[in-house]
């Protein structure tokens, strides 16, 4: 008796693993943008304290959770993280006559942005490559630095509009359009794992 059951409950997970890849992946991501994060947060902020910025050449890392909805639309949350530095003003310091003279102190930052898309599938060649068009907001805070202001703060956000491939069911390749409200507009190209 045991030992069916431990039969029938194989099956049943054998038949439930495909059911479930076919409705959500999970995947990893890393991804280059013309612009770092700290920079667009700057610029949406307007933030005149910060006139400089060092960054890992706007490199993001991050996670995604894809969800089927039907055949031809995913919806997909991510999570992207990036780390980097910038120069803040600090109070005025004075110099040997007395005059007030500006200070500055490099900060380093740890920012993570979560955009939440949605994707029609143009494309499904079944196994082998699937095109998308995808649209969505994208907010942005700092977790650690220089803009932090007491806890998380998801008030500052774009708008992303895009395409991508997967190929294979493993790896996907998208290229981004990032516009804030002032116009400003970032490019970025991301490439990931599936699983």
């Amino acid at each position: 008796m045991k030992k069916r059951f431990f039969v029938i409950l194989l099956l049943v997970g054998c038949l439930a693993v495909p059911a479930k890849a076919q409705f959500m992946q999970m995947g990893l991501k890393l991804q280059y943008s013309t612009e770092s994060i700290d920079d667009m947060m700057n610029n949406v902020q307007n933030e005149v304290q910060n006139f400089s910025t060092d960054f890992l050449m706007g490199c993001e890392a991050g996670l995604l959770l894809r969800l089927n909805i039907g055949r031809f639309v995913t919806i997909q949350p991510e999570a992207n993280f990036s780390i980097g530095s910038v120069w803040d003003s600090v109070d005025a310091q004075s110099d040997f006559f007395g005059s007030a003279i500006a200070a500055f102190q490099n900060v380093q930052t740890v920012n993570l942005s979560i955009p939440v898309l949605a994707a029609a599938h143009l494309i499904d060649i079944e196994k082998l490559a699937d095109i998308r068009v995808f649209a969505g907001p994208e907010f942005y805070t700092t977790i650690k630095g220089a803009t932090e202001e007491g806890g998380l703060d998801f008030s500052k956000y774009s708008l992303i509009f895009g395409v991508g491939v997967d190929l294979f069911d493993v790896l996907y390749i998208d290229g981004r359009i990032s516009r804030f409200s002032e116009g400003e507009m970032f490019y970025r190209l991301g490439v990931g794992l599936l699983f």
